[in-house]
């Protein structure tokens, strides 16, 4: 039996929710009733009401409750969209309603009073609950989906305010059959998902749904659109594209990246073979037409094999991608006529000319040389550690999630000032957790238009997070690791949209 337990102080209440074994808070303002809507299955969701502005008042939690063992989230005014795990069978939902109001439950007709009723489900599908008030027309409709037994265990914490509205996420690094891409929104409620090997799953300014997928291994990238068709893929020219990222352009075309084994590499000077095999990487930029391909950058030509630095010991402890793993990119992201690339094993993010001869324009961290960065007011000695997902920001300011990897040292979402002309970088921010001591893979730190941040803490804390300008939390999602968290474009969805996806791939209420 899964449990509620409800703390209040008299003012400011948290609900705590067990949910398949974990936690799950949503602190309520102190004016705020409890709705509970009941279910036989196994999560809790409670209640949910809410009116546009300008509207006919909305029902108060003393005149309209349900419950149910299983629903989630808690009830809050403003929220229309909850989860049950249903089981792949019915839910009991009981119902109270007074004062003119009455509610319909699924197809039933509506009520009043002390009732239930069983509402048919299975997995993907949902129900709604409609409420209105006695000679009024005003609807209050709420939507209540059924997560699949397989839909990976979550605890979502919201400590005030959250933005963005929503954000999408990835269940990686299990079986394919197990992995999922999620949109949750900003109540911890997945609104949306696909169960399919699914990995860095994001959405398009135009709605549509990327990731990297495919059949095994999975060497493409995909667009889906909300129903779960395919629209179409990208893929690299030669080898095989990676999962670390893609980019699309404006004009049609997107930046992708390859790793290429290099073979009979003399890497004994730094500890390896003789006869070593080195991964090296090829970033591209390929047109509309498949293999139409106009840019491409070897990083053998660019890089110098002591630039993996302090990373040597580990990079020759292992064989990974067929040798030894010198560079690792793991990120590229379009800036004018060029393009910002992260190499983890560089602890190093470079700009670079989308030229033939493609220029090392400046380097941002990692062993010196001719073309660093000066770096300023960055209390770290050693500015970046295994670094993921360097993004440049309109304002000209680049942003990059520090793992701080074998430094012994908290991870943060950093942004510096990059200044060409004087070849220095400025620290601006950097946001740490104190949830969040150490973090050995993965992560993303995405800045958003009004100055919060979304950030993906990577593993072993598997934690994502929503943060204001000054660091303070706004909410924790806790699910096993993500490789990021993407903020989906304001205005692209709306959770009319997902529901209608959802039920194209499950079947309509």
């Amino acid at each position: 039996m899964r449990r509620l337990h409800l703390h209040g102080d008299g003012g400011d209440r948290r609900t705590t929710v067990a949910v398949d074994g974990g936690l799950t808070t949503r602190r309520l303002g102190c004016c705020q009733r409890r709705l509970a809507l009941v279910a036989t299955s196994a999560l809790l969701i409670i209640g949910l009401f809410w009116a546009a502005a300008g509207a006919e008042a909305a029902p108060s939690p003393g005149q309209v409750g349900f419950s149910t063992p299983t629903l989630f989230p808690t009830f809050g005014p403003a929220i229309t969209d909850y989860v049950v795990r249903c089981n792949n069978g019915p839910v009991t939902v009981q119902g109270y309603t007074s004062g003119g109001w009455e509610a319909a439950i699924g197809h039933h007709p509506f009520r009043s009073g002390d009732f239930s009723e069983v509402v048919p489900l299975s997995a993907g599908r949902a129900f709604a609950i409609i409420v209105r008030d006695v000679g009024r027309t005003q609807l209050y409709r709420y939507f209540v989906r059924c997560l699949p037994n397989s839909f990976p265990n979550y605890t979502y914490i919201r400590y005030g305010p959250v933005s963005p509205r929503y954000f999408s996420v990835s269940r990686d690094f299990t079986r394919r059959a197990l992995r999922y891409g999620i949109i949750f929104d900003n109540h911890g409620v997945p609104v949306w998902w696909v169960n399919t090997p699914a990995w860095d799953t994001r959405v398009l300014p135009n709605g549509n749904i990327l990731w990297y997928g495919g059949p095994p291994p999975g060497s493409r990238w995909e667009t889906h659109r909300l129903d779960g068709s395919l629209v179409r893929t990208f893929h690299a020219v030669g080898p095989g594209a990676d999962g670390h990222d893609l980019q699309l352009l404006g004009n049609g075309h997107f930046l992708v990246g390859a790793y290429v084994n290099q073979q009979h590499v003399d890497t004994s000077g730094y500890g390896g073979s003789r006869d070593a095999t080195v991964v090296n990487t090829l970033l591209e930029e390929v047109g509309p037409s498949q293999g139409a391909l106009f840019w491409a950058w070897k990083s053998q030509q660019h890089i110098a094999r002591s630039e993996t630095g302090r990373n040597w010991p580990r990079v020759i402890g292992r064989s990974i991608y067929g040798g030894y793993d010198i560079l690792h990119w793991n990120s590229i992201e379009p800036a004018g006529s060029s393009v910002i690339a992260s190499f983890r094993n560089l602890d190093a993010v470079y700009k670079i000319e989308r030229s033939a001869a493609g220029r090392i324009i400046w380097k941002l961290g990692g062993t010196r040389t001719p073309d660093s960065l000066q770096v300023r007011n960055d209390p770290r000695a050693y500015t970046l550690g295994a670094q993921h997902d360097a993004r440049l920001l309109p304002d000209g300011t680049v942003t990059v999630f520090d793992n701080r990897t074998y430094l012994e040292q908290p991870p943060r979402a950093v942004r510096f000032r990059i200044d060409e002309q004087s070849g220095t970088a400025t620290l601006l921010q950097s946001i740490t957790d104190s949830a969040v001591s150490r973090s050995g893979c993965c992560g993303s730190a995405r800045r958003l238009a009004n100055g919060d941040w979304l950030i993906g803490w990577g593993g072993p804390s598997d934690r994502i997070g929503g943060y204001k300008p000054n660091g303070q939390r706004t909410f924790s999602l806790h699910m096993h690791t993500s490789y990021r968290a993407e903020p989906v474009p304001g205005g692209v969805l709306s959770a009319q949209a997902m529901r209608q996806g959802m039920n194209a791939m499950y079947g309509a209420p």
